[in-house]
C-alpha cells in the first residue's frame, strides 16, 4: 500500500476520545459559484488567464501576481503589498494560517479580498488586467483573520484568535464597511495569535448565500448560520458534530452538496445541507490512506485534495447524489514537489520508524496546501509552501493530473514558522 508517513510530530496530529487536539489548513473551491476564487468567465478553455498567491510575509504582506499561458506556464507579472502584515500560527510545521480562502476574488465585481493576520485587518483590491489597484484596508473585527467568504455584496470573515467569530461587511465601491452588529462569537477562546491546532480554519457561504457555514478543529464541529437578506445572520448556529475527526476545509458541489475534509484520518464526508441548516451524512469519511488532509478544490467534474504530510494530491468524485468515492492508486493521483519530495518523505517515514522517539528536524516534503483551478477546470495549481513552488497540472479526462509547470520566482520558502498561504486561479 502506498502510504507515506513520518511526521506526526511536525503536524501535531492527536486525536482522543474525549476530544480533539489537531492541526493543518484547508480549501473551498467551486468554479460554478459566484463567490469562488478560481473563476473568471474570461479565462474560456485555451486562453491564458492569471494566478496570484499571497505571500504572507510578517512584515508585509502581498499579493505576487503571475500571467498564466494557455499550457498553464506562468511569468512573474508584479507584487502588490496590502499595507498589512501576515502571520504565523503558533507550532504551525508549514501551515502559517491553518486556514482556506485566505485570498479571495469576487469576479462579479472584480475585488480580490485578503487577510492580513499580522495586523488583525482586511485588504480589498479593484482588479482590471490582470492588475490590482486602489487597495482599502479594514480591521477584521477580531484577532487574527484567516478566512474570507463573499456572497453578492456580503462579506464575512473568519477571525481565528481571541474570542473567535465571523464578522460582517458589505462590499462597496471603496473597499469593505463594517456591518453593524454582525459579529457572531464561535464559543471558542484562543491566545490572540492562536495554536493552529485550535484555530476554526474556513468561513463560507452556501450556493444560495442563505447559510454561512464555518468548521472548528478543536470542537470538532459544522456550523451553520442562517443568512438573512440583510447579511445578518441567525444569534445562534446550528451545531453538527463532524463525522470524522478535525473538520477542516469545505466545498459544494454543483447539486450542492457539502464535502468536508477531515485532517485527523484523512477523509472526506459528503452531506446534504437543509433549509434549517441541518446537516445529514450522504457518505461518511472517505479516507485516502494518506497523511493530513485538509484542502480540496474543485476542478471540472473533479475534486483534488492535498495531503502536506505526505507530500501527495488526492483524486475525488461525487455522483448526482452526493455519493463520494476515491480514485487514484492507494488514494494518490499525483505527487507534489516531484521526485525529491517524495525520497524526503520516505526517507522520514523510515527514520520515524527506526526510532519513534525521535522529532523531525523539520517537516519533510514539498507541503502542498491551497490549490485551486481554471474555471473551464483544465488546470489545477497546487502552493507548496515547503518548497516555496507553485506547480500547475493538466486535468485529464478521467482525472489524471500531468505536471506542466513548477514556478519558484519571488515565492517565499517556509521558515521559521512564516510561509505563503492563499491562492487565486484565473
Amino acid at each position: 500500500m502506498r502510504r507515506r508517513t513520518g511526521i506526526a510530530v511536525a503536524v501535531g496530529l492527536l486525536v482522543t476520545a474525549g476530544g480533539v487536539s489537531t492541526g493543518i489548513a484547508s480549501a473551498h473551491e467551486n468554479p460554478d459559484d459566484k463567490r469562488s476564487k478560481a473563476v473568471d468567465g474570461s479565462a474560456a478553455a485555451g486562453r491564458g488567464g492569471m494566478v496570484f498567491v499571497q505571500s504572507n510575509d510578517p512584515e508585509r504582506n502581498s499579493i505576487l501576481a503571475f500571467r498564466r499561458a494557455a499550457d498553464g506556464k506562468l511569468t512573474a507579472a508584479g507584487e502588490y503589498p496590502t499595507g498589512g502584515r501576515g502571520g504565523a500560527q503558533k507550532d504551525n510545521p508549514f501551515d502559517p494560517l491553518a486556514s482556506q480562502e485566505s485570498l479571495v476574488f469576487d469576479r462579479k465585481h472584480q475585488v480580490m479580498i485578503a487577510v492580513n493576520a499580522g495586523s488583525n485587518s482586511v485588504t480589498t483590491f479593484r482588479v482590471r488586467d490582470g492588475k490590482l489597484s486602489h487597495p482599502r484596508t479594514v480591521k477584521s473585527g477580531g484577532d487574527f483573520p484567516v478566512s474570507i467568504a463573499v456572497s453578492g455584496r456580503t462579506v464575512y470573515v473568519l477571525n481565528a484568535g481571541g474570542t473567535t467569530n465571523v464578522t460582517g461587511f458589505r462590499l462597496t465601491h471603496d473597499g469593505l464597511r463594517p456591518l453593524a452588529g454582525s459579529t457572531r462569537k464561535l464559543g471558542i477562546t484562543n491566545d490572540a495569535v492562536p495554536l493552529f491546532t485550535d484555530s476554526p480554519p474556513q468561513v463560507g457561504f452556501s450556493p444560495d448565500g442563505r447559510h454561512l457555514l464555518v468548521t472548528t478543529k478543536s470542537n470538532n464541529t459544522i456550523e451553520v448560520f442562517a443568512v438573512a437578506e440583510n447579511g445578518m445572520l441567525s444569534a445562534k448556529p446550528v451545531s453538527t458534530a463532524s463525522t470524522g475527526d478535525v473538520p477542516f476545509s469545505f466545498v459544494f458541489d454543483q447539486a450542492g452538496h457539502l464535502l468536508v475534509t477531515e485532517a485527523a484520518k484523512s477523509g472526506v464526508t459528503s452531506y446534504k445541507l437543509g433549509k434549517d441548516g441541518t446537516l445529514d451524512v450522504i457518505t461518511p469519511s472517505v479516507e485516502s490512506g494518506q497523511q493530513v488532509l485538509c484542502w480540496i478544490a474543485r476542478a471540472g467534474e473533479f475534486f483534488y485534495g492535498t495531503n502536506p504530510g505526505s507530500s501527495t494530491i488526492s483524486l475525488y468524485t461525487v455522483d448526482g447524489k452526493g455519493k463520494v468515492s476515491i480514485g487514484g492508486k492507494d488514494g494518490v493521483i499525483a505527487d507534489a514537489g516531484g521526485p525529491e519530495a517524495v525520497a524526503e518523505v520516505a526517507a522520514a517515514a523510515q527514520a520515524a520508524e527506526e526510532d519513534p522517539d525521535a522529532e523531525p528536524a523539520k517537516a519533510p516534503g514539498a507541503g502542498p496546501i491551497d490549490l485551486a483551478a481554471t474555471a473551464d477546470g483544465s488546470l489545477l495549481y497546487v502552493q507548496n509552501t515547503l518548497a516555496g513552488t507553485i506547480e500547475g497540472f493538466r486535468v485529464g479526462p478521467d482525472g489524471e493530473l500531468t505536471l506542466v509547470e513548477t514556478e519558484n520566482q519571488g515565492l517565499p520558502v517556509f521558515a521559521d514558522g512564516s510561509g505563503m498561504e492563499g491562492l487565486v486561479v484565473w
